[in-house]
Order: structure tokens, then sequence, then C-alpha cells
């Protein structure tokens, strides 16, 4: 019984001790990345990079397609035989097959590529973002504004980031 009651005490004063240490206080940060990338000398650069492929996926595309409307045009004609007629028919089916594929080719190579400017320009925010951390305390920063509810505006870094992102560059 008085080993029960030795245990029983020195349980509550673990709990008297510990409950100041697991009462700290947490502070958490917020930045916007998007607006990193909208808004940040690097993320301009790294958007125009994005457009600059797209608008040469987008020729691509273009030149494919006019393929195909010329082939659709040469159906067109009167004067074909059967044989021309299917041959034609062919060389369209396998063009129209080839466009489709260089358009989702080209969707998914512009997906990637943007996927990674992103994280190009995150990796560089990764360092002071935690510089910032360490200086204000936070214990955590979040980076997702589609699943935040409301941010204090003194907890949104997302000015200061971009402010020595652009000071780098």
């Amino acid at each position: 019984m008085k080993c029960v009651k030795s245990c029983l005490w020195l349980t509550v004063l673990y709990l008297l001790l510990a409950a100041p240490a697991s009462a700290q206080e947490s502070k958490v940060g917020f930045v916007n990345p998007q607006r990193i990338i909208n808004e940040s000398r690097i993320g301009k650069i790294a958007q125009e990079d994005l457009a600059g492929l797209g608008k040469e996926k987008d020729r691509r595309v273009r030149d494919a397609l006019a393929k195909v409307n010329k082939l659709q045009e040469s159906l067109k004609e009167d004067a074909l035989s059967v044989s021309e007629q299917q041959s034609r028919e062919n060389a369209l089916r396998t063009t129209v097959r080839d466009y489709e594929r260089l358009v989702e080719n080209s969707n998914l190579e512009i997906q990637a590529e943007e996927r990674r400017l992103i994280q190009f320009v995150m990796r560089h925010a990764d360092s002071i973002l935690r510089t910032i951390a360490r200086e204000r305390g936070f214990t955590m920063i979040l980076t997702d504004p589609e699943i935040i509810g409301y941010v204090d505006g003194s907890m949104d870094i997302t000015d200061r980031v971009i402010k020595e992102l652009n000071a780098l560059i």
C-alpha cells in the first residue's frame, strides 16, 4: 500500500512538472506561394519561361491542327479513286491521333514545368522562411491558402518573403 501511495505521488508530481513544458505557446505563420510566384522577380522570370514554353507548344499544336485541316480538305475532292480515298482517310486518322497525342503531351509537359518552376521559386524562399520562423518564433509556416479560413495579418509573412527574394536578384 505504501508503494502504491509513493507511485501515485510520483505520478502527480511528474504531471505537475510536465504541464508547464507542454503548455508552450505555438505560433503559426502563413505565406501565400501564389503571391510569391506572381509578385517576386524570380517568380515573374519563372512565369516568363513558362509562357515561352507555352507559346512554343501552342505553335506546334496549331501546326499539327493545320495539317489535320489540310487532310480533311483533301478528302472533299470529287475526283478521288476508292484506293486514294481510303489512303487519305487512313492518313487523316493517323494525323488526328498524332495531333491528339501532341495536345495531351504538351499539356502534361507544361503542367510538369509549372510544378518545377514553383518548386524552384519556393526552394529559394525556403531559407528566408526558416530565418523568419526563427526570428518570430513560428513553430510552423502554412503555405496553402485554400485550406485556411482566416489568417491574422500579423501572421502573413508573404510581403516580407517577396521583398527578401527580390533583394537576392
